[in-house]
């Protein structure tokens, strides 16, 4: 029987692969959906907030409508509806979507751990994860101008380093804190006022201070999987045999270790 063969094809918008390879596209597409589901949370409560107090409004309008006309209506309510306004203004905390955030970018850096030196072991990887090899993942594949979103935003994030992206992920995983090494964090809703604040810093002497948002990282962790799905594809090109017998611990790794998750359409009982 003929083995099939391994390929990854990636035109900078679309992937063309072999079904062996589908696992791995799809866990990572699959944990990028679930952080862009908790990014969005707090936008998505507060639009159903926002939608409720005005379905209240016109509640109170028809109300008033009923007693001018002098209409029998009553109903009460089992709870005041400016409560139950309340209790949608949860938050999500932003310290809490970081976490996830470098959660997601740790999937991706065990990948490339698997790739590039060709294993699939738990304690290989572990002696893997050095110093070194952090910030060169992170200086290969989140700061570089090889990542759209840092290029673009390059002014502002050059000056970020591993480094400081290293201890902030190690406080806020560690400790729940964050670090003050000169990076740290504002939610996206105060990008404008965050550049000013910067600015102020500054001016008073206080240090190259840099707050960084969710979605921040969340951009940078986005292209860092397309260049990664490039170097694949380059890889791929330039010699297949080589590039099928590194995909085979990836592929192995998210097999073993890749979490199941059940759906209730899925289960027949």
């Amino acid at each position: 029987m003929k083995e099939e063969s391994t390929h990854f094809i990636f035109d900078g918008q679309k992937v063309l692969i072999s079904p062996d390879i589908t696992p791995v596209v799809h866990f990572l597409m699959d944990i990028e959906k679930e952080v862009q589901s908790i990014l969005g949370f707090n936008k998505k409560l507060d639009d159903i907030r926002k939608s409720y107090l005005e379905m209240l409004e016109f509640v109170s309008f028809l109300s008033g409508k009923l007693k001018e006309n002098n209409l029998d209506f009553k109903f009460t309510f089992k709870e005041h509806p400016e409560k139950i306004a309340e209790k949608l203004e949860f938050y999500f905390p932003l310290r809490s979507q970081m976490i996830v955030l470098f959660a997601s970018l740790e999937v991706l850096f065990t990948l490339h751990l698997a790739y590039e030196n060709k294993t699939k072991d738990k304690e290989e990887l572990l002696k893997l994860a050095t110093t070194d090899n952090i910030k060169k993942f992170l200086n290969d594949f989140l700061l570089t101008n090889n990542n759209d979103f840092y290029k673009t935003n390059k002014e502002r994030l050059s000056k970020v380093d591993s480094t400081k992206l290293r201890d902030l992920r190690n406080s806020l995983t560690h400790f729940f804190s964050v670090s003050a090494g000169g990076l740290s964090l504002s939610p996206s809703l105060l990008e404008e006022k965050s550049r000013k604040f910067e600015k102020i810093l500054k001016q008073n002497k206080k240090g190259n201070i840099v707050f960084i948002s969710e979605n921040d990282l969340f951009e940078l962790i986005k292209y860092a999987n397309l260049i990664r799905f490039k170097k694949w594809s380059d890889d791929f090109a330039e010699n297949k045999f080589e590039f099928k017998e590194k995909m085979k611990f990836v592929i192995d790794l998210v097999k073993d270790k890749g979490a199941v998750i059940l759906e209730n359409k899925n289960l027949k009982i």
